[in-house]
């Protein structure tokens, strides 16, 4: 397996299937993030762990194993009966809603999640990933003294500094989840109302290789 190269960190204000979306054996990050979707590619690590709300759980770790651009995820069929993807292509080329759409049903996301063209429509997908939604603890920190300091600094809007220690501590456990869970899937999503909004701004850092 090669190398991890960047590692994003982030905190979730959502978790309710929408983004990340586990489903058969696939997790795609197709909504909300813009910056994380634009800038991670194949070989990356992600970290999303829970905010406030959700208690600064570990929500889930992925390593990228596919990447989509040019809104190809919303009109390739092997992904049309995948949850998230609540985006169509309208008669003139642009981007609509999907009548049927199960996230962000009370307001208007188009532009951020995916551009009005599908020009921000890029797409994380990942077949080596570890989620545990609901099931997400804080154990982490007993072990990862760095990662916990690093998800407590995490303020709303902005980056912080990383220790010497951080990356290696974050690769470490990835390994001790990858170890300890042999399923992908761990749990289900922490909340059950579809409408929440995951758009909402979350802070984030990048990990350079």
């Amino acid at each position: 397996m090669p190398a991890i190269q960047n590692i994003y960190v982030y905190k979730m204000t959502t978790d309710n299937g929408g983004a990340p979306c586990v489903h058969r054996g696939l997790l795609s990050l197709s909504i909300c993030k813009p910056m994380i979707r634009r800038c991670a590619s194949v070989g990356d690590l992600v970290f999303g762990f829970g905010g406030r709300a959700l208690r600064e759980r570990l929500i889930y770790a992925a390593v990228i194993t596919g990447k989509l651009v040019d809104g190809s995820y919303y009109w390739n069929r092997q992904f049309s009966r995948r949850p998230d993807r609540i985006y169509e292509r309208a008669h003139d080329g642009r981007a609509m809603r999907r009548p049927d759409a199960r996230f962000h049903t009370t307001s208007d996301e188009l532009e951020h999640d995916v551009g009005l063209g599908f020009e921000r429509a890029q797409v994380l997908l990942s077949m080596d990933f570890r989620y545990f939604g609901k099931n997400g603890t804080t154990e982490y920190a007993r072990a990862h003294a760095d990662v916990a300091a690093l998800i407590r600094g995490l303020g709303r809007g902005h980056r912080v500094g990383f220790s010497p220690g951080v990356r290696t501590e974050l690769l470490a456990l990835k390994d001790e989840l990858w170890n300890r869970f042999t399923e992908m899937k761990n749990g289900v999503p922490t909340q059950q109302d579809r409408s929440r909004r995951c758009n909402t701004e979350s802070s984030q850092a990048v990990i350079p290789a």
